[in-house]
């Protein structure tokens, strides 16, 4: 018989023997102190010292294994905790056996009515002690009520005989009970245990979800050349720093650029170098940036846009420089520039602080507009629309 059928309830199981214990000890005791009152007149006091003693001694035990268990139950092997603990419930039931024989041979008339009283409560009482586990059931009760059995046969009076199957029917009765419960118990565990596992599974299926929106999100708004924002991105972005620079008075900053003569490099170097040539311009923008703060974009084709929040005209302007420069810095050999031997780029700046009757449609189109100023005054150069 195992004594659970799930390994993974054992823990959860040991947990509720153990919270049924106080329960387990308090009636035993209690029946013993009544059987002690009611025979203590007629009983030698060593059979009452004996019950006393030894009750208390195996109940020290199982006091002991509950403290070893509840200290590191991590480390304590369940199979053989519950060994252990069936063992001095064994015992448990095996004193009560013997005291309740002992005590049989002075029980006549009412103090047999109390006897028997007491070992039906007894064993009723440990239906609900050992509901969790029938084994610790059996271990307790089968003990307690064979000697008592076998003592009435042994008379041999036909009386006995009856009221020793009278017993017998009443005790499988309790044990009947007694299976169903446990078997109730491990069901109602094996739920909660199911249910813990539903929830978790769920939990973790909502966040591979989540994360997995996420990366969708992060997907959906970049562009898989540079690994800057697209231009989904910077629609939404821009209308949301807009309106936050509206709301705080803060100025609003945007930077259109464009490579010079894109189509011509396209042309000579085929659209392998163009596709390189995009993404080592995307990356002296992304470099530049402010993470959190600033944005950059690939606008589309061989243009990029930079957002700068909380940033003047000027600075941007500043920036701009910067970044032409160090376009122009990489060296990258353009053989079709009307500009110069290596790629450069054109920069067209905007920036306000955004009024109620500004519109972002016509922002937008001012850093546009200087970017082609830009290219008017000859390329490679920063323009502000003013």
């Amino acid at each position: 018989m195992r004594w659970v059928s799930d390994d993974r309830l054992k823990g959860r199981c040991i947990e509720l023997v153990l919270a049924q214990a106080g329960s387990a000890f308090f009636s035993s005791a209690l029946a013993g102190v009544i059987l002690i009152a009611a025979f203590w007149a007629r009983v030698d006091r060593w059979v009452l010292a004996f019950w006393f003693f030894s009750y208390f001694f195996i109940a020290s035990l199982r006091v002991w294994l509950a403290v070893v268990y509840r200290r590191a139950p991590e480390s304590v092997n369940p199979d053989v905790w519950f060994a252990a603990y069936a063992a001095c419930v064994f015992l448990s039931g095996f004193v009560w056996g013997v005291f309740l024989l002992l005590l049989s041979v002075n029980a006549e008339g009412a103090y047999a009515a109390v006897l028997m009283v007491t070992f039906t409560a007894l064993l009723a009482a440990a239906v609900t002690a050992y509901s969790v586990s029938f084994p610790l059931y059996v271990c307790f009760s089968l003990p307690v009520v064979l000697p008592f059995l076998v003592s009435l046969l042994v008379v041999g009076l036909q009386t006995h005989g009856m009221v020793a199957a009278i017993i017998l029917c009443w005790y499988l009765f309790m044990v009947s009970t007694a299976r169903r419960f446990s078997q109730s118990a491990m069901r109602s565990l094996g739920y909660q245990y199911e249910n813990v596992e539903l929830v978790q599974e769920l939990e973790a299926q909502n966040e591979r979800a989540e994360r997995l929106a996420g990366e969708l999100l992060v997907l959906s708004n970049t562009d898989a050349l540079t690994g800057l924002y697209n231009r989904r991105f910077f629609n939404t972005q821009i209308e949301k720093e807009w309106l936050r620079a509206l709301r705080t008075g803060e100025c609003l900053s945007v930077i259109i650029v464009d490579i010079d003569n894109f189509k011509g490099f396209n042309d000579s170097l085929g659209h392998l170098e163009g596709d390189r040539c995009i993404a080592r311009v995307a990356g002296v923008l992304k470099g530049a940036v402010r993470e959190g703060t600033d944005f950059a974009v690939r606008y589309g084709g061989e243009e990029f846009a930079l957002i700068l929040a909380n940033t003047s005209l000027g600075a941007a302007l500043g920036l701009a420089e910067r970044l032409r420069s160090g376009v122009e810095g990489l060296a990258l050999p353009h053989p079709d520039s009307s500009v110069s031997k290596v790629v450069t780029a054109s920069f067209g700046v905007a920036g306000c602080v955004p009024r109620v009757e500004d519109r972002l449609e016509l922002f937008v189109d001012r850093a546009d507009k200087a970017l082609y100023r830009a290219k008017e005054l000859g390329r490679n150069a920063v323009v502000s629309a003013g």
